[in-house]
């Protein structure tokens, strides 16, 4: 079974996969990938080793690397990060493979630690000419910048099809197509999502791949090197490139069908390294840390914000989207709270509940398990649309857990509202082949800031609101896409859920609040009576969510 896990550095945090036991092997992905597209060497060698696969920093799941933002980065920064990961898992000594810029990553670390590298396995090198690598430096990685109509996204999805197709990608020409198979649908859709959650520069690695110059790194390597490379890679004709003296080093050209395979066998059964041990868990500091907390329910993804120190809050997002949709909100709940974010089933990063259908009891219990693990209790929530719902009926479950509840939008909807959001409200999110699942996420959210449904469309249905910028709104997408076809069982469960019935039986303080803006905000207000007070909020006044949370939590009241 692949684990998910995080590593605390000191200036940040590496996601990454884990499977298997014995020996560790630390394996790096190629630009601008993640961890995900290593599962399949993941598998072929987890019945042999410990495999830690990790998200270079600034893609995936992992923080960027430390220091001033926007700046061109070094393959050597990049390595030196893996010794960093390596020294926050307690691993002195291990394995090291990659693909691609993942094996020039690799490679440097091999070079500048060869007393902590037993063997290097590497998958693809790139030995560029001169006016190769000024071609791919200027065309390679060019900015993705949102616009308003989300063809940004279609751009992406098509040029990563055209990264299987061709080589260089842009070179759309007869000699220039590569003998590969294109990858599944569900692949380049993962590669797609891997580039846009990169932004704002995605081509950072890939610049320092090509700067790097593996053939003097080769020259200085001292320690048991394999190289692979495959006849459809690009990178395969580079093998023929290296004319250099590495003594250490065997090299392989294999077939396309036996790649896989022939990379497992380069792995060194003998080394003779200890087992890698239990994976650390994480601390959180301080500032913001993520972690996965293991529950009956699935592996559920939880951000941590603010200092240790101060009094324990729950967010629970809304829909479509994650803990990470309310950024702005927890940078700033976090000047006085420790908030506590998680991703709720389905959503984020955190996993399906495995149920058909499941409903916001469901959810429910898995916020409860969270809490139970973090060892939590007796703590404010606050809780947005679906977010409310999950809180409230935690709120009624629980009682133990939440002593005071922010219910910041709730739905009380006719029958018959219900049947329609039920049947017109959720979208395909299959991936599909030409890329237009992107688009029609795009939309679907641009159209939710301007109508109520969003599939309205009449003046009855119109919002007083406009979209927000496309810097925001691809935020926001992506939060969405995260989610992926599960993003409908939560949402569904909220459109289901019998709000009025679990106010009547909540035994804790509950204030519903909303915006002026907010669609549910006529419903609401009318939910409000006796125990249960609403607040108007008015975020042009001060009056924002923010504010109703510390009102609730003041000691005065």
């Amino acid at each position: 079974m692949i684990e998910r896990h995080y590593a605390d550095l000191a200036d940040g945090q590496v996601h990454y996969l884990r499977a298997g036991s014995g020996a560790p092997v630390i394996l790096l992905h190629s630009s601008p990938m993640s961890s995900a597209t290593m599962v399949e060497w993941i598998d072929a060698l987890a019945g042999r080793f410990t495999v830690l696969a990790m998200d270079t920093p600034g893609y995936g799941q992992s923080d960027p690397l430390p220091g001033e933002t926007g700046r061109e980065r070094s393959i050597p920064e990049y390595a030196q990060r893996v010794l960093d990961f390596a020294d926050a898992l307690g691993i002195d000594r291990f394995i090291v493979a990659g693909t691609h810029t993942g094996s020039k990553i690799a490679l440097e670390t091999a070079v500048i630690a060869p007393d902590r590298v037993a063997q290097l396995v590497m998958d693809g090198l790139g030995l560029y000419t001169g006016p190769e690598l000024e071609e791919q430096l200027e065309r390679y990685t060019p900015p993705v910048e949102p616009d308003w109509y989300g063809g940004h996204m279609l751009k992406t999805w098509h040029m990563v099809r055209n990264m299987w197709t061709f080589w260089p990608w842009y070179r759309q020409e007869a000699d220039r197509r590569l003998p590969e198979d294109l990858p599944s649908v569900d692949v380049i859709h993962q590669l797609t999502f891997d580039l846009l959650r990169a932004r704002p520069d995605w081509g950072l690695s890939y610049r320092a791949a090509f700067r790097y110059d593996a053939r003097a790194a080769l020259g200085r390597l001292a320690v048991p090197a394999v190289l692979v490379a495959k006849h459809a890679d690009p990178l395969h004709e580079h093998l023929d490139r290296l004319a250099v003296e590495a003594p250490t080093l065997t090299v392989h050209s294999v077939g396309n069908d036996e790649h896989v395979a022939r990379i497992a066998q380069a792995f060194d059964d003998t080394t003779g390294l200890p087992d890698a041990g239990v994976a650390p868990r994480p601390v959180h500091r301080g500032g913001t840390s993520r972690r996965y907390v293991r529950t009956d329910f699935g592996e559920v993804h939880v951000r941590l914000d603010g200092s240790p120190e101060h009094p324990p809050l729950l967010v629970v997002h809304g829909s479509p989207g994650s803990a990470d949709s309310f950024e702005g909100l927890i940078l700033d709940l976090a000047g006085d709270h420790l908030v506590i974010s998680p991703d709720t089933l389905g959503n984020g990063y955190s996993a399906p509940s495995g149920l058909d259908q499941p409903e916001i009891a469901d959810f429910a219990r898995a916020l409860a398990a969270v809490l139970d693990e973090l060892g939590l209790a007796g703590i404010p929530a606050y809780g947005s649309h679906t977010g409310a719902c999950l809180a409230l009926e935690l709120s009624c479950q629980r009682p133990d857990l939440v002593r005071g509840l922010v219910a910041d939008g709730l739905p009380a909807f006719s029958d018959e509202f219900v049947a329609d959001l039920l049947e017109n409200y959720f979208i395909d999110m299959t991936p599909s082949r030409g890329g237009e699942h992107l688009v029609r996420a795009w939309h679907t959210v641009r159209d939710a800031q301007l109508y109520w449904p969003w599939y309205g469309g009449d003046i009855e249905t119109h919002r007083p609101t406009a979209p927000s910028d496309t810097a925001e709104l691809h935020r926001l997408v992506m939060e969405f896409i995260k989610s992926g076809p599960s993003y409908k069982q939560s949402y569904s469960a909220a459109f289901r859920f019998r709000a009025p019935d679990r106010l009547a039986a909540c035994e804790v303080p509950v204030v519903v609040c909303a915006t002026p803006q907010d669609m549910l905000r006529e419903g609401s207000e009318a939910l409000s009576s006796g125990l249960v007070s609403f607040v108007a909020l008015e975020p042009d006044a001060g009056r924002d969510a923010a504010w109703a949370v510390r009102e609730m939590t003041s000691p005065v009241r």
